[in-house]
């Protein structure tokens, strides 16, 4: 086993230029995204079923100054660094920031843009030659420090649990939901056999914020971007709500399951608030779980965050063992060059071993890189 110090639970990339062109079937071609001018002399994805482009501005900033911050003008091969989308350049960069690896998610506009087109066949078409590219190229450079994500597609709940059970035999550590497996728009008993073959196979499941079907809400709002932001408060409560109420921890115990990027502060209070109205209501809303909701988080969750002060103060009360710290690289809100100088800010009086499980072991054991 490596020897791991500085873990990063969430990272990302970017799709390489020809991604779609080597990866997908060329049957799937005529419905691959496109690269288009963003136009401000820079690249942005066309994708499947999408009217309005999508520039790169701000999920590829390595080095970007805040005051610098724009959507436009990235391109590829000019001023979008390799890093992004290539992973030798990825490793150059962590070895800068002293990083020893990282936990890499999809773009995630590219995936909930799939997730939600009515063309299945391109849909998993697309899927797979992204999941496909990420292990066997950008991964591929050093697969014990860039660890691939298999992303779950939207089909319906056969192919979901075949894709769980493709990820497993492929090496994936982990999997990623951007909607629940059966494909409902509510979480219900038809998504049982995928809980199920999860806690079988030991292969965590992640959602990254929230579900298609949340975005899919708050299209078109002035207030979405500041609800993507509060991506903990508006989407990753009712997430855990409904598979806590629900009995799912209770028929598939061995389940694990990762909110990434949603923050930690808020967990006391919301389970506070949580396990008072169960204790005053289970009897009369007929309520049937077997513990109460907070030991649910305990015992199934891990919440990554990139700053917060306020969640490393409460760390006791949110559990130790349940909160990973994350770069978000390249996304704008990482600190590279600069991880160690963040770190060391938010931990400056916070016990090593606390830390250390913090920054490093709680996401390396969760991910099954160290035991």
């Amino acid at each position: 086993m490596r020897d791991y110090r500085i873990v990063s639970a969430d990272s990302h990339v970017v799709e390489p230029p020809d991604l779609w062109e080597k990866w997908l079937e060329k049957k799937h071609q005529d419905t691959a995204p496109k690269l288009v001018d963003d136009g401000d002399g820079g690249d942005a994805w066309l994708y499947l079923g999408g009217k309005v482009p999508e520039p790169l501005g701000l999920v590829t900033c390595v080095g970007t100054r805040p005051e610098e911050l724009k959507w436009t003008g990235k391109k590829y091969g000019v001023n979008l660094h390799p890093s992004c989308y290539e992973g030798k350049a990825r490793l150059e960069i962590l070895d800068i920031d002293g990083v020893d690896a990282e936990i890499l998610y999809p773009p995630q506009r590219a995936m909930l843009t799939f997730m939600k087109n009515k063309d299945k066949d391109a849909h998993l078409a697309g899927i797979r030659a992204y999941n496909r590219w990420l292990k066997d190229g950008f991964c591929a450079a050093d697969p014990e420090r860039l660890v691939a994500i298999f992303q779950i597609p939207n089909v319906g709940i056969e192919t979901s649990v075949s894709e769980l059970k493709r990820a497993k035999k492929e090496g994936y550590r982990g999997v990623a939901i951007s909607s629940w497996p059966s494909g409902g728009e509510l979480l219900s008993r038809e998504d049982d056999p995928f809980w199920d073959a999860a806690a079988q196979l030991d292969m965590p499941v992640s959602i990254h914020i929230m579900l298609a079907a949340q975005q899919t809400k708050l299209a078109g709002s002035k207030e979405a971007g500041v609800a993507l932001g509060a991506g903990a408060f508006s989407n990753t409560m009712p997430l855990m709500t409904e598979l806590i109420f629900q009995g799912v921890y209770d028929r598939f115990p061995k389940l694990r399951m990762a909110g990434v990027e949603v923050g930690c502060g808020w967990i006391p209070h919301f389970f506070e608030m949580t396990d008072d109205r169960y204790w005053r209501n289970r009897h009369h809303a007929g309520v049937r779980i077997k513990k109460v909701p907070s030991e649910y988080f305990r015992d199934h969750w891990l919440a990554t965050f990139i700053v917060d002060r306020n969640g490393i103060s409460v760390r006791h009360q949110v559990g130790v063992e349940n909160m990973a710290w994350s770069t978000d690289f390249p996304h704008h809100g990482n600190d590279w060059p600069y991880s160690r100088k963040t770190i060391d800010a938010l931990f400056a009086d916070v016990p090593t071993d606390e830390r250390r499980k913090i920054v490093c072991t709680n996401a390396a054991r969760f991910w099954g890189l160290m035991s």
